[in-house]
């Protein structure tokens, strides 16, 4: 009973808040003020409208309705702001499309056109193809023949979001077989992929591009059943039976802005390959179908191959450095050894240079101290010899002063011729001995006194 309360008081909630606006929001009133407010309510269902890890709201109906946004700027020079409002689930956004007072609004959740939906909402025109495959968990096997869908599906759990065309579907196939099982509802096509991805005996319809873009990523590993591919007409963006803004949704979808950037969009968040694939894609052409799962996979196993080949290399890479690093480890080591070795040797030399050069200051004081002691030793012996000198000298000059006055006194004398020679000789003796005594004087008294001069 709370499971369908909170949802119908939310609806009313949402009814309530945007009665009193949504009236004066149609676009005959928004032409004419040039400004005005419509509310987006919006199904999360990738890759129609989401939030991405960082919490913007993205998706190709969310850029569509921005692209619209500023198409109107431009060719009708209105400022429209667009206010999102997030919806739970897909059936609560088709309730608010049944709601006529909701002039002003727009549905974003991947709608699929229906005849049926016709009689309550409008569409946009259909920007991409609308294509659903039946995809199981592995341990239900492919599917070969009427009797292998009741034999494999009996029991077992159908997973889908409650009031899409999916449901509808799953409902028909279990009434046309005759098969029993039970229906439990989910979120969006991302949403249903990892259920089925976590569980087993379960299957559900995906929209294709939803499984063949997931398939390409290698997020799935399910069956698909071969021959239970839908078409339908196509997918756009859904407004309330009573809302005029089909005029300019029209009209911008058949502009040359829309089919200018519709691809690039689209190719932001699908496979261009698998986009354009999808397009010309018929139930009819199974084989198409089932070769492009294979080139998918093929394409899937040289990615695995590449990123194994990468890992490799990456590995090789990795050892390479270590060995590298390991190298240049060890021959750092050596040169810090080698640096070590060297450091002692210079310290041992230093120990030697500083143990030398303190014998060579010793040897130096004791050359010094010698040196002093035997120049002293030589002043002393000089000075002894020149004070042995000087005396020696004035000792000699005395008696040398007496003999000259005899031989002059002797050569005033009267004497033999050969007297006279030998006091000749005596004389030039003498005088020749006197010459010698001045020498040895004038020698003495020109000595320098440090070098021992005798005192007269």
């Amino acid at each position: 009973m709370k499971s369908i309360f909170w949802p119908i008081v939310l609806v009313l909630l949402t009814y309530y808040s945007t009665f009193s606006q949504v009236n004066a929001n149609n676009w005959e009133d928004i032409k004419k003020s040039g400004r005005g407010t419509v509310t987006i309510y919006w199904f999360p269902n990738d890759p129609y409208s989401y939030v991405d890890a960082t919490g913007q709201l993205i998706g190709i109906e969310v850029e569509i309705m921005e692209g619209f946004q500023k198409y109107v700027k431009k060719h009708n020079n209105i400022n429209l702001s667009i206010r999102w409002t997030r919806v739970e689930r897909f059936v609560d956004v088709l309730t608010l499309m049944k709601n006529k007072t909701l002039s002003g609004a727009f549905g974003t959740a991947g709608f699929s056109f229906s005849e049926e939906r016709r009689t309550f909402m409008k569409f946009s025109p259909s920007y991409m193809a609308d294509i659903a495959v039946l995809v199981s968990t592995p341990d239900i096997p492919i599917v070969r023949s009427q009797d292998d869908l009741k034999k494999y599906l009996q029991g077992a759990t159908a997973l889908t979001a409650q009031g899409t065309l999916l449901e509808k579907e799953l409902v028909q196939l279990g009434e046309e077989n005759k098969i029993d099982f039970k229906i439990e509802y989910t979120g969006g096509s991302v949403e249903l992929i990892k259920l089925l991805n976590s569980r087993t005996n379960s299957f559900g319809y995906l929209n294709l591009p939803v499984y063949l873009l997931n398939l390409d990523k290698g997020l799935t590993k399910l069956n698909r059943q071969n021959y239970l591919t839908k078409r339908y007409e196509g997918r756009g963006i859904g407004l309330p039976i009573t809302s005029d803004w089909d005029f300019p949704i029209n009209e911008y979808f058949a502009s040359s802005e829309f089919k200018k950037n519709i691809e690039f969009i689209i190719s932001r968040y699908i496979n261009i390959d698998l986009y354009h694939f999808i397009e010309t894609f018929t139930p009819e052409n199974e084989v198409s179908l089932l070769n492009k799962e294979k080139d998918i996979q093929q394409l899937e196993i040289k990615f695995q191959q590449l990123e194994i080949k990468e890992k490799n290399q990456r590995q090789l890479f990795l050892v390479v450095i270590i060995m590298i690093a390991t190298l240049l480890f060890l021959i750092i080591a050596l040169l810090f050894r080698k640096q070590l070795r060297t450091n002692r040797q210079l310290l041992e030399q230093k120990d030697e240079i500083e143990a030398q050069s303190e014998e060579i200051a010793s040897i130096n004081n004791s050359l010094e101290l010698t040196i002093r002691q035997r120049t002293q030793e030589l002043e002393n012996k000089n000075k002894a010899l020149a004070d042995y000198a000087f005396i020696t000298a004035h000792k000699l000059r005395s008696p040398l002063s007496t003999i000259l006055g005899l031989v002059n006194l002797m050569e005033e004398m009267t004497l033999k011729e050969e007297d006279k020679i030998i006091i000749q000789h005596m004389n030039q003796s003498a005088k020749n001995l006197d010459s010698i005594v001045h020498t040895i004087m004038d020698t003495v008294e020109n000595t320098d006194p440090k070098q021992g001069s005798g005192t007269k």
